[in-house]
């Protein structure tokens, strides 16, 4: 990477945290002068161009996840959660934000051990049509019940008979509101007897300092350069809404990334007894660490 790409990307994301989209133009035409594909996504997003949200199109999303060290990070996320169904045996199984099934799936067609029952909680649409032709490839013996819904509703319609042995959610619940998850990880908890988390340890850095900007800069530069061909779609469509999401004040963010110690921690406040935490997978954005807590 050259050097000089994050330096002039971190002073671009300090405008556009400041409300000064214009201020931001000359360094983003400096980022793209020296190579840097996203620069020329957020150049455009600026100019009113792109998805308004990071998950709005599929497309990119879907190269996004299937390329780059997504492909080994999955791998060790599946692994992961294979070992789990079986130590002790789980047969009922909540999975929160599963998408199209890039970590379940595989988790699914090499455990020894399968669960019984497997809930889905998915709100995307076309993520749980094509989950599901592979769920029953995966886990025929299996009863598959998807849910068309956030975790937040989900949490409101349970009764108390509604219980499984295992809740396992990974990188979907950085998609919520901080206040928002506690409580509906709260909520849940009488509904569980384990929650499984698998989420990143991004650095602990005060938003909106000099050192965040250059981080979150470095961090995407270095994700970006492995997708080749795709960079360009991913940028555009799924990168450049996430990190607006990130910098800008005006613009909900699209996600509620923290240190692995604050996700142990927001456990612990919505009632959960921390029983593992180790470090899964090195990956380009920050690593991925499993977070495993007792919900009793």
């Amino acid at each position: 990477m050259d050097d000089g790409i994050p330096a002039s990307l971190a002073q671009a994301f300090a405008a556009i945290a400041d409300e000064r989209p214009q201020a931001a133009l000359p360094f983003l035409e400096q980022a793209r002068a020296r190579g840097s594909r996203m620069a020329v996504a957020l150049h455009d997003r600026l100019a009113g161009g792109g998805p308004a949200d990071a998950y709005e199109g599929p497309e990119a999303f879907r190269a996004f996840i299937r390329g780059g060290d997504n492909l080994p990070l999955y791998r060790a996320v599946s692994q992961a959660m294979t070992e789990r169904y079986g130590t002790p045996p789980v047969q009922r199984l909540l999975d929160i934000g599963a998408g199209d099934g890039m970590a379940l799936l595989p988790a699914l067609w090499v455990a020894v051990h399968k669960p019984a029952r497997v809930d889905v909680i998915e709100p995307q649409a076309d993520l749980r049509a094509a989950l599901a032709p592979g769920f029953q490839a995966a886990a025929p013996a299996s009863e598959l019940v998807l849910h068309a819904t956030t975790l937040q509703a989900f949490v409101r319609s349970l009764s108390p008979a509604d219980h499984w042995d295992l809740a396992q959610s990974s990188f979907a619940l950085q998609s919520l509101p901080p206040d928002e998850r506690i409580e509906a990880l709260r909520a849940l908890r009488p509904h569980v007897d384990t929650l499984a988390l698998v989420e990143f340890d991004v650095p602990a850095l005060s938003h909106g300092s000099d050192a965040y900007f250059h981080s979150v800069a470095q961090r995407y530069e270095r994700c970006l350069a492995q997708y080749g061909d795709d960079a360009d779609l991913i940028a555009r469509g799924f990168l450049a809404p996430m990190l607006a999401g990130q910098l800008r004040r005006d613009v909900a963010p699209s996600n509620w990334e923290q240190p692995i110690t604050g996700w142990q921690r927001e456990l612990e406040q919505a009632g959960y007894r921390l029983r593992e935490v180790r470090h899964l997978y090195d990956y380009s954005w920050s690593p991925a660490w499993w977070v495993e807590a007792s919900a009793s």
